[in-house]
């Protein structure tokens, strides 16, 4: 039986409800920010405070659309009022010491930035709205939205490193990896010394398999006084694109060395030992991986059918089994097949029936030969003996 390495396609979701709904949210919000993109303010805040109805008190997507639904306010001069807490949850606050704070798009802003050097943090501040309503979303993980308010920042602003910067960014989440290079190339040619930028190129050339353009990038990068350890494994995936692997396992462990849980860098050094046939290395890096971020979907798969493929420890196997019925529950059904055959490893053929019947009740309709292959599977144990 194979293990594949990486997870299957997510089986898409069926919505049930239109309001009161994620759904309901975001076609809602998505009309909101077509009528915020075209400068009709008073449509998009109408269509956010719709949206904001449909969203439960502690939806954590309140505070970003009520500063949407004040940033409209602001700029068609209509007053602003904190909306109801969701569908029938009571009446607005009617003093102003009932209202809650509602944070503006700065203050989102300044919550993103937070992290930032002061330096840097300044770099941000101060340009259109349509930028720190951009870089807001880009942060909370919304790279669509981000990329059609950073564009239509770039109409309105003088080009900027920043704004080619967080651009790229969100064009590189979005998989646009050309598109982003393009950016980045803008940005460096503002700042051609920065690390950021520079570390960004190097990401964005490696996923485009420019190995060597990226080790170019990277390189001069290490001996800087400030140097971060996100250079020095970028430089590693670099040389591993190009069949260097000694060399990118050396860099990998740089990398740890200065940052004990940079877990990539353990993830990385794995695969590669794994490639090699050194499978005992492979399983004590990735394990030590999946210590530091143990809800990782990726790192658990790896360690898992690194444990099936090559019959070592069957407790790991389980574990990570474990953890991924947890974070990446699409996938159960192929979980469960993994466990009964972890248990069968152990002999334990009793108890590898149970989990491969349930693997074979969750399998996706569409997903017949791995259904088949499944039942014949349960066929086969079935007719074992007991104690066999």
């Amino acid at each position: 039986m194979a293990f594949a390495g990486k997870p299957r396609a997510r089986i898409p979701v069926v919505w049930k409800r239109l309001l009161n709904s994620v759904v309901g949210f975001d076609r809602i919000k998505h009309r909101g920010d077509r009528y915020f993109l075209d400068g009709d303010f008073h449509h998009a805040k109408r269509e956010y405070e719709r949206a904001r109805s449909t969203l439960a008190p502690v939806d954590y997507r309140v505070a970003t659309i009520d500063a949407l639904i004040r940033e409209c306010s602001a700029r068609t001069g209509e007053p602003f009022e904190v909306m109801p807490e969701g569908p029938n949850m009571g009446a607005a606050p009617t003093t102003e010491e009932d209202r809650p704070f509602v944070p503006d798009m700065n203050d989102l802003l300044e919550l993103a930035i937070a992290g930032k050097t002061p330096e840097r943090a300044a770099l941000y501040r101060g340009l259109r709205a349509e930028f720190a309503a951009g870089y807001v979303a880009l942060v909370q993980g919304e790279p669509a939205r981000a990329i059609e308010l950073l564009q239509l920042a770039g109409r309105k602003l003088r080009p900027t490193f920043v704004l080619h910067l967080e651009l790229a960014r969100a064009l590189s989440m979005a998989g646009d990896m050309k598109a982003a290079r393009a950016e980045l190339e803008n940005a460096l040619r503002l700042s051609p010394e920065d690390l950021e930028g520079s570390n960004l190129m190097g990401a964005v050339l490696i996923q485009l398999s420019k190995y060597q353009e990226a080790e170019k990038v990277l390189l001069p990068l290490i001996d800087r006084r400030e140097a971060e350890v996100e250079s020095v494994f970028l430089l590693g995936q670099s040389l591993a694109g190009q069949g260097r692997r000694g060399e990118a396992l050396a860099r990998f462990r740089e990398a740890v060395e200065r940052d004990s849980d940079f877990h990539d860098a353990y993830f990385e050094g794995g695969r590669l030992l794994k490639e090699d046939g050194d499978d005992l290395g492979a399983l004590r890096l990735l394990k030590r991986a999946c210590s530091i971020l143990p809800d990782e979907v990726d790192y658990n798969r790896e360690l898992a059918t690194l444990v099936l493929e090559k019959e070592l420890d069957v407790a790991v196997g389980l574990a990570a089994c474990d953890r991924l019925m947890i974070t990446d529950e699409e996938n159960r059904w192929e979980y469960l097949s993994w466990i009964a055959e972890l248990y069968l490893r152990n002999g334990w053929r009793r108890e590898a029936i149970d989990p491969l019947r349930k693997a074979i009740a969750l399998v996706p309709s569409d997903l017949r030969k791995e259904r088949l292959g499944l039942q014949t599977r349960l066929a086969d144990i079935e007719r074992i003996p007991n104690g066999a």
